[in-house]
């Protein structure tokens, strides 16, 4: 249904990204549904279809409508990330159904601070404005709650850094929105309110689910029963996706699963408040399954009986001495896709990693994968921007190495430096004759390229002016495609954006009707 050819970032002002054409999500969500309803697989001994009317009743608290999922990081993303947030909630709008957004706090944070670009000394440069303090390797549902006086000096960093364009964007309301929140659990809480809060003003409209409090455990559990097999399926779709992907290394885009004799790494983290999460190790034990975080660290044991008469696994999962469970990034976009969306809405990247989903879904489950979907989108900041490319800064960098190699190409001619060129020309000519008739003469070949770049280098001695001027040129350049870069970066947060913006993104992605067509 995708045309992964497509999946490349829109590089103008404005530009979006919809893959396959809208026209077509509707009809795939439905056919998603009814595939997935009638599906002849089970899991933990149960049918697939009384998993995912269990899933949905327990996140969205109904199984009787489509429900469109997307998810990230609760992170301060950008405009192509918001971009399948305005479509989830218009798809879900225009079917009756609901919007999902699935937020991954599950995940390792990745920026402490905000990136701001802004005018230093008639240059524009990137500041970048803390918002949390986190430990290496600290996951997001760790964070705890910005204080009042943390989250205002926050603030007042971002105002410093913007200038006069504050009030122009949406930080306002999402400052406005964090200010509120001091009984939050935790940062995500804090930051996915305020975003709600802005995604208010432009009628986007999703439920969150954090990871950290999704209803997982039955894939999860039977995940852990099957570990080699889910294994083998594994490490199959990421050398298939490696192939067909021109990808070279064992450990990307992901690592292959471990397995020895005894014991087999899963898909899953092992966490506990305060560490770093570990990757997870079971061991079969006659009628028991043993859980190691890190291989090494045994961290509980579950009964297989227990396992497969139980009716989700709540409180299995819940009696690990303190440690936790958390699906990594494949087997949460499974779960997804399996038990709980109709529709699964990715950005490029996931999209593209998907298909090693595709590829287990088909091996280890034996099902045709579900469809899924992409939305991105490009928008730009109102800063200045330079007039240089990549181009031409290689064409500038060639005449300045060229200056360096053939000077006389590059320097008016007087008498003391015709004499030079003189003197370097009958080298050069020595040196094509000794390459063709005497080829073997290495102490004449030598002193030959010696007098070419003595000869040089005293021309360059003369005209230190020359070699001055191109290299503040090309530095003044390089300076301009920094510039260019960071005015034209695609990255920035999306409440960074005044309304126009964001309205001219809002107007360029599908509106509701556009999928009922």
């Amino acid at each position: 249904m995708i045309d992964f050819s497509k999946l490349r970032a829109p590089e103008g002002h404005g530009e979006v990204l919809i893959e396959p054409h809208q026209s077509g999500w509707l009809p795939a969500a439905r056919a998603n549904a009814d595939s997935l309803s009638n599906a002849d697989v089970c899991i933990l001994g149960e049918p697939l279809r009384s998993w995912r009317k269990k899933t949905r009743q327990a996140t969205v608290g109904a199984d009787d409508c489509l429900v469109f999922v997307t998810g990230h990081q609760p992170e301060l993303f950008h405009p192509g990330v918001w971009a399948k947030h305005v479509v989830s909630s218009r798809l879900a709008e225009a079917s009756g159904g609901r919007a999902l957004n699935l937020v991954v706090d599950s995940d390792v944070i990745k920026q402490t601070s905000l990136p701001i670009p802004a005018a230093e000394n008639d240059r524009l440069a990137v500041r970048r404005v803390p918002f949390v303090t986190a430990a290496p390797g600290c996951t997001y549902e760790d964070i705890p709650a910005q204080s009042q006086g943390q989250i205002e000096r926050f603030r007042q960093a971002t105002v410093e850094a913007l200038g006069i364009r504050y009030e122009r964007t949406h930080m306002p309301i999402f400052f406005e929105e964090l200010a509120k929140s001091p009984g939050a659990k935790d940062w995500t809480d804090q930051v996915v309110g305020a975003r709600r809060a802005v995604e208010a003003g432009f009628g986007v409209a999703l439920e969150d689910q954090r990871v950290s409090t999704a209803w997982y455990e039955p894939l999860i559990l039977d995940i852990l029963l099957d570990a080699p097999r889910l294994a083998a399926s594994y490490n199959k779709a990421l050398a298939s996706y490696r192939q067909a992907a021109r990808v070279r290394g064992s450990g990307r885009p992901v690592p292959d699963l471990e397995c020895g004799a005894n014991r087999c790494e899963v898909p899953l983290w092992a966490r506990r408040s305060g560490m770093a999460r570990c990757r997870l190790f079971v061991e079969r034990r006659g009628d028991s399954v043993a859980l190691f975080a890190d291989s090494d660290t045994e961290i509980g044991e579950i009964s297989v009986a227990d396992v497969v008469s139980c009716d989700g696994g709540r409180s299995l999962l819940a009696a690990l001495h303190g440690w936790q469970l958390r699906p990594r990034a494949l087997v949460l976009t499974m779960w997804a896709r399996l038990l709980l969306a109709d529709l699964f809405i990715h950005g490029i990247g996931g999209a593209k990693y998907d298909r090693i989903s595709d590829t287990i879904i088909d091996d280890y489950y034996g099902l045709t994968p579900p469809y899924i979907a992409c939305a991105s989108a490009t928008l730009h900041l109102d800063l200045p921007q330079r007039s240089v490319t990549p181009e031409a800064i290689r064409s500038l960098q060639h005449e300045v190495r060229d200056l360096r190699y053939n000077p006389q190409r590059h320097i008016d001619l007087d008498d003391e430096i015709a004499e030079l060129v003189r003197r370097r020309a009958d080298a050069v000519l020595r040196s094509i004759d000794l390459r063709e008739t005497d080829r073997r003469n290495h102490s004449a070949r030598r002193q030959a390229f010696s007098e070419i770049r003595e000869s040089s280098a005293a021309m360059l001695a003369l005209r230190t002016e020359v070699t001055a001027a191109m290299e503040v040129k090309l530095a003044a350049r390089l300076r301009d495609l920094a510039e260019s870069k960071i005015a034209r970066s695609r990255e920035y947060f999306f409440a960074l954006f005044d309304r126009d913006g964001l309205m001219k993104l809002a107007g360029a992605l599908p509106g509701t009707r556009d999928f009922l067509v």
